[in-house]
This record gives C-alpha cells, sequence and structure tokens, in this order.
C-alpha cells in the first residue's frame, strides 16, 4: 500500500513534467530549422542541447504518466493511445537527438534528422491532443465554439410527461448535460461514471453516490446543493450549472426509489413536482428572464446576522463569487415562521434573493419582507400567505420574480402589484387565478410571464391571446 501511494504520489507530477517536453522539443525543432539558413549557422550548438533536455523530459514525462494512470480515472481506450504515443515521442526524440549530433562512423541521409522532426511534431500534437481529451473530455477544443456561454441548451419536449420514463427521458438529459464532461464515457473523475445505470449504483472511490429513496444521503443530490464556492460543489465553479428545476427533479427522482425503468405515472408527484413535470411538456418560447444582479456595490452583509440565520440551518450565500449581494433559502422548513424571518432586516442591503417555500410563515411575514429594497427574486410557494400579505410588497420597487405557487392568491391580490417597474416573471400554478382572471392580469402586466403550470403565456401589450393547454 506503502509503495502504491508512493508511485501515485510521483504520479500526480506528470501534469507538471508533460509541459516540458512539448516545449523544449518544439523549441528544438525550431532551432532545428533556423540553423540551415547561414545568418543562424550559430545556434547550431543549442540544438543538440535542446534536444537532449527534449529527450531527457520525455522520459521523465512517460514514467510519470505511466504511474498516474494507474489511478484508473481515465477512458481505457483513450488511455491507452496516450501512452503509447507518449512512449513513441519519448523514442523519437531521443533517435532524433542521436542522429543529429552524428555520433555514428557511418553516415545517415542528411534529410532523416528533418524527417525525424516532422514526425516528432505530429507524435507531440496528438499525444497532447489525447492528454487534454482525457483531462477536460471529448470535444473539448470545440465545444465554446459557434455557441455563446448564455445560449441555454435546448429543451428536450416530451409529448406526455406521464408517458414517458423517469430516467431515460428527464433524469439521464439533466445527468448527459451536466455530469458526463467530468464522469462519462471519456473522463472519469473520482472513478465515477454516470452514464449508465451499472455505474450509477457502483459510485467512485468515496462509495455509493446514490441511496434510493433518500436523497439527503445521495451523494448525487447533495454535491448539487452545496454553495458554488465549495470545493465539493459539483459541477466545478464555472462550469454549466444545472436549473433549479432540474436540482428538483433530480431530487424528487432520487426520493421516489431512484428508478431506472419506472414511467412518471407510476412514481408518486407531489404537488410541487407537477408543475416542473408539466413544464417539460412544452418549449417556452418566451421563458421567463433571469434575474439580474444589480451592478451598484454594497457593503458585506454583517457577520453577526448572517450567523444567526445560519445556526437555524437557513442558507445563506452569495449570489456570484465576489459579490456581497445575498441568496437566502430556507429550505423548505415548517419550524420557519414570522419570527425566524425577521432576522433578515439586518441583511436589507444585500439580500435580493429570497426563498420561504413550504414554510410556516404568513401574512404578517410580509411586514418584513417589504422592507428588503434590493429584493429581486422571491419564492412564497405553498405558504399560508393570502392577498392581504401581498399587499404588503407594494414597496419592492426592485422585485423581477414572484412565486406563489400552492397559495390562496387571486388575480384582485396580484392587482396590488401591477405598479411594480421590473416584475416580468409570474409563477401561478395551483392559486386561486383561474383561466377567467387571465385576461385581466394580461392588462395589469403587459410586459410579464404568467406560468399557470400547464403553459406559458408570454404578455405582449395591446395583443389578444387565445388561451389553450394542452392535455
Amino acid at each position: 500500500m506503502i509503495l502504491l501511494s508512493i508511485s501515485g504520489f510521483f504520479g500526480r507530477f506528470h501534469p507538471l513534467l508533460v509541459h516540458l517536453p512539448i516545449g523544449i522539443l518544439l523549441l528544438g525543432v525550431i532551432l532545428h530549422w533556423l540553423s540551415r539558413k547561414p545568418q543562424f549557422s550559430t545556434i547550431r550548438p543549442a540544438v543538440s542541447v535542446t534536444l537532449l533536455l527534449g529527450a531527457v523530459s520525455a522520459v521523465l514525462s512517460c514514467i510519470s504518466g505511466w504511474l498516474l494512470a494507474a489511478g484508473g480515472e481515465y477512458d481505457a481506450t483513450i488511455l491507452d493511445r496516450h501512452r503509447w504515443m507518449g512512449i513513441g515521442v519519448a523514442v523519437v526524440a531521443i533517435l532524433y537527438y542521436i542522429i543529429y549530433i552524428e555520433k555514428f562512423s557511418f553516415r545517415f541521409h542528411p534529410a532523416l534528422p528533418y524527417v525525424l522532426s516532422v514526425v516528432l511534431f505530429m507524435l507531440i500534437t496528438f499525444t497532447g491532443h489525447l492528454g487534454g481529451t482525457l483531462t477536460h473530455g471529448e470535444g473539448y477544443l470545440t465545444q465554446d465554439i459557434g455557441e455563446p456561454d448564455d445560449i441555454k441548451e435546448v429543451k428536450k419536449i416530451i409529448p406526455d410527461v406521464q408517458e414517458a420514463h423517469a430516467y431515460n427521458d428527464i433524469i439521464q438529459p439533466v445527468l448527459q448535460n451536466k455530469c458526463y464532461n467530468c464522469h462519462g464515457p471519456s473522463k472519469q473523475k473520482g472513478k465515477l461514471r454516470l452514464d449508465s445505470k451499472e455505474m450509477i449504483e457502483k459510485g467512485g472511490e468515496d462509495g455509493k453516490v446514490l441511496v434510493a429513496g433518500k436523497s439527503a444521503e445521495s451523494e448525487l443530490y447533495k454535491r448539487l446543493t452545496l454553495d458554488l464556492l465549495e470545493k465539493k460543489h459539483m459541477p466545478p465553479k464555472g462550469k454549466s450549472q444545472p436549473s433549479e428545476a432540474e436540482i428538483n427533479l433530480i431530487h424528487w427522482w432520487i426520493s421516489t426509489g431512484a428508478s431506472f425503468d419506472k414511467p412518471v405515472k407510476a412514481l408518486p408527484q407531489g404537488e410541487k413536482i407537477k408543475p416542473l413535470l408539466i413544464a417539460l411538456q412544452s418549449d417556452h418560447q418566451h421563458a421567463p428572464s433571469k434575474p439580474q444582479v444589480p451592478e451598484a456595490p454594497v457593503a458585506e452583509a454583517p457577520e453577526q446576522a448572517v450567523n444567526k440565520l445560519k445556526e437555524l440551518g437557513v442558507t445563506v450565500v452569495p449570489v456570484s463569487t465576489g459579490s456581497n449581494y445575498l441568496s437566502v433559502n430556507f429550505l423548505d422548513s415548517k419550524k420557519i415562521g414570522n419570527e425566524e424571518v425577521k432576522l433578515l432586516e439586518p441583511l436589507a442591503p444585500q439580500l435580493i434573493w429570497l426563498k420561504l417555500g413550504n414554510t410556516a410563515i404568513n401574512d404578517s411575514a410580509m411586514t418584513t419582507i417589504g422592507k428588503l429594497p434590493v429584493l429581486i427574486k422571491l419564492s412564497l410557494d405553498n405558504t399560508p400567505i393570502s392577498d392581504k400579505g401581498l399587499a404588503m410588497l407594494q414597496s419592492l420597487s426592485k422585485l423581477q420574480y414572484l412565486n406563489v405557487v400552492g397559495t390562496k392568491i387571486t388575480a384582485g391580490g396580484l392587482q396590488a402589484l401591477k405598479n411594480l417597474p421590473e416584475l416580468h416573471t409570474l409563477y401561478l400554478y395551483r392559486t386561486a387565478v383561474d383561466g377567467a382572471d387571465l385576461a385581466s392580469l394580461k392588462q395589469a402586466f403587459p410586459k410579464a410571464v404568467l406560468d399557470t403550470g400547464g403553459y406559458t403565456l408570454p404578455l405582449l401589450e395591446g395583443d389578444t391571446t387565445l388561451i389553450t393547454q394542452k392535455k
């Protein structure tokens, strides 16, 4: 075991050593070709030294790479090709050096060193590409070409979500888009693959990642919900992150038994998950805009106030790296009531995203929330709030997103918010709002998107809309 640990330790120097032969040997090739010209003839002694250093570093790189490969975190086929091409680089580099210095009793064809230089250049190029594929995944060179980072992934439309397979049609596409780059066929960080049932159930070097029926104990779900700044958060910072809806769907799938073969209709569906499933049936051409983070700088929130919330199990995190603006999530706790919401008051200048869904708050808590001047995203789903409490939010001039799914809110109550200038997204599934109310809400919120669960209704000034709902 000690021997394996030592070999693994030295193997980790491969990423450092591998750049030496790449740089040194390529420099040697360039100097060699330049030395053909009379004005560069003085650099010929430097060519032999450069090629010798490159050949030695190539051998060291092969040794460290072989030791690193023992970790077994990579696609076997690509790894095998990379390994033997790396050995090829070392062999050709040694021959190149020996033939260049002409330490033989017989002479080779004068063109042979130049032929070897071209072969060496090609080997370095292809070996480096395979190494990049092992590290970053297949297609890493072209993954950003032709599609800017802010372009959303094409959404798969499911005609009848109840007849769809929960894993194949809903969960697997999320894993493919967000996880396969590091845990797929070409790369397996932590010896974990997520591209098949057998591999998911097997887990990685740290054990199982899926505990059927227990989302809270499943690393597959837990890693998604960690603070983005945490080292163990997955996907890593800088990679495309799953949406809130996708994370909730994964939670639902695991909690209902993590079945790989059952259709959606065979699984329990709580009121919280139904609108997410229904949304998979339609292509929202007028998708809700993403809430924007204020550009104006703000002071850091009081540490004592943040700690008080964290002691209650509340998640308090920055909305982005280096920002003092905060997102607060009360994590669907029925233990949270109006008194706990008052702890938000010291965070008023920094708090822009607030999730209070599935808590025990009522209209009294709206008095506190109405005092959060920079709040732009508010989730009150499945809480006992009423129109009376909603009226207390008229002071939230920055509010862009409001979720009142599963509440007693009526169209009349929503009218109280019609003068909020930036409100562009309203989630109204399972409220007291019905089809007859949509025309009046359309007039009250001409630039907003109303999502009632079965469809998304884009609202444009002066238009007349025929509303139909998919069965």
